[in-house]
Formats: C-alpha cells, structure tokens, sequence
C-alpha cells in the first residue's frame, strides 16, 4: 500500500485547525493579571490585558475598562466610553455595571440627568442583591423619581440594603421609621423579600476593579440621601468639615481567609482606640487566580499620599507593620 505524502499548504492547514481546537488560555487568569496590574498601580498594562477579553465579551474585562474610563486611569477620563463599556458588561447581567450605569445617569455624568435610565439600570443591581443599588433604589421610591412615590417599597428597599449593615441605609431606615405606621413597617419588612431575584447571580469581585467609597452618614433630608450614596468618580480636595477622600490606604497584611482578616482588624481596634478617629476598617477580597485568594486588611480614608505615610508612621512606632498603597 502507498501512502502519499501529505502536501506542504496541506499540513499548514492541519497545524492551524488543531490551533483552533485547543483550548484558549484562561479568561479568568488573565483578568485577574489586569487587576493585580491595577492593585500596582500600572493602569496601561491592565489596561492592555482586558482589551482583548473586553472585545470577545468579558462582562469583568467590560466593566474594568468602564472603571479605568470613568476614573481617568491609564487612558483620558470619558464618562461616554465608561458608559459603553459599562453597557456592554451590564446587558450581560454584571452587577456592578448595572449600578455603576444607573449612578452615571442619575448624577448627569454624560449629558442631562436622566432619573428613567438610572431607575432602569438601578432596580436590576438591587434586584440581584447589590446593597448600595437597593439604597438608591428605595431613596428613588420615597422621592418620586422615575417612579410613583411609594413610601411602602422605599421601606422595603433600604430595609434590605441596612441588612448588611451599610451606614447610610441604617441612618435612612431610622428617618423613615419616624415618619410611618407601624403598619406600614409591617407591609414593607413582608414585601421585602419578595423584591429580591431567586437566580441571584453575583459578580465575580476576584476580577473586577473597586473603588470603595467612605461610608458618609445619610444626610438630615430623605430627599438627599440618594446624592450621598456614591462618592464623585473624581476624587477632590474635601471641603474643611467633610470627610476625606478615599485616594490613599494603609495596609497593614494580608490573610488567607476572611476570618483571619476579621479578628486582626478586631485586635487593631483594640490596640489602638485613640487612631480610629475618622477612620474604618476596609477587607479587599483579592483572587489572583493561580497565585491565590487573599484577603487585605486596610485603614482609610486618607485624601493625601503624605497623610497615609504619617498614620502609617504612628502605627509603625507602636511595632505594628503597615504601608502606603493607592486606593482601589
């Protein structure tokens, strides 16, 4: 039997389908790469590693970029293509697009406010269990915005969001207490559980860029709690009187579970009373794919990088390590 050789332009075409068939290199690890590019503060180089997942679909390659746009991190801050981004990723279910979106709209980042769009985007986020999206949510209720005033579901809405123990809710949940009927507080607590989807399919926070925000205490007025609830993309010089803004961290380790990251900050508060002043504990959950899940243990808000080093100096005195990194 002869067996014909198999032709050059032949055997290319063979190479290049098997190419095909093998299996693409991990989204996962790649995104992750883009944040712990990020978490250095080399923007263009996580920049560079979503692209390419951004342009096959990536919901958190989509929403990173949206950040980076938003912010003006690695590439010239763009409200419009932090939108199209955030678009893109919050059609596909992402969360944290959904709520990043709604805030874009409600505070007129891009053109006009737009309270319909934000409600839209808004009511999903809430709906799969975002916390400060059921705040905005409930706070549009009681206001009328985009939506038929609704003191009942306003209820309902912060109630949910003051359950995992967001300041700003408990304060807005204590001022709507005051103003109705225990009744009404009975429909609303029944009605709440009902308001959330039973397919909740939560962000991956392991793959996404967060910017954390100070946790403000809800304004004396229900009408504008809603404008507290998300700090301004861009951080500013505070006025005299008002919190700092969250720019700068002190880290002080990192820690293989939650628990662990739990206790020490317990430890901390207690060693260190006198230094919480105007200051929270922050746990960052970090999931660098091959190179591990980690929990990070930060201190803030710090306005100023030379802040931050003097804290950090104070602690450092007093035998506990820590330093200085930008904030997520």
């Amino acid at each position: 039997m002869t067996i014909s050789p198999i032709k050059p332009h032949l055997l290319s075409i063979a190479i290049i389908s098997a190419g095909l068939l093998l299996p693409p290199q991990s989204t996962y690890a790649t995104v992750a790469g883009g944040v712990y590019a990020y978490e250095k503060g080399n923007y263009q180089q996580a920049r560079a590693e979503w692209l390419p997942y951004a342009a096959l679909g990536n919901p958190n390659a989509l929403y990173n970029l949206g950040q980076l746009s938003r912010m003006g991190r690695g590439t010239e801050q763009d409200f419009i293509k932090a939108e199209a981004y955030y678009l893109r990723a919050a059609e596909k279910g992402h969360v944290g697009a959904q709520r990043n979106l709604g805030t874009l709209y409600y505070f007129g980042r891009i053109n006009a406010v737009d309270h319909a769009k934000a409600f839209n985007w808004l009511i999903k986020a809430a709906t799969s269990g975002d916390i400060k999206s059921q705040l905005m949510t409930g706070t549009m209720y009681f206001n009328g915005e985009a939506t038929e005033k609704d003191n009942i579901r306003a209820y309902a809405w912060i109630f949910l969001s003051s359950q995992s123990g967001l300041t700003r809710a408990i304060s807005a949940l204590d001022k709507l207490t005051a103003i109705m009927t225990p009744k009404e507080i009975m429909q609303a607590k029944d009605l709440a559980p009902t308001l959330i989807s039973n397919q909740l399919s939560p962000d991956d926070v392991g793959l996404m860029v967060q910017q954390q925000e100070t946790d403000k205490p809800a304004s004396s007025s229900l009408k504008n709690i809603i404008a507290e609830t998300m700090a301004p993309p861009i951080s500013e010089t505070p006025p005299v009187g008002h919190s700092a803004a969250d720019n700068y961290r002190v880290q002080i380790a990192s820690f293989s579970t939650e628990t662990t990251a739990k206790k020490a900050l317990k430890i901390l508060q207690d060693k260190f009373p006198k230094l919480w002043d105007g200051r929270q504990g922050n746990i960052e959950y970090v999931d660098l794919g091959k190179k591990g899940v980690f929990y990070r243990l930060q201190l803030s808000p710090f306005n100023r990088k030379s802040d931050a080093q003097e804290y950090c100096r104070k602690l450092q005195e007093n035998n506990q390590n820590c330093y200085v990194i930008k904030s997520p």
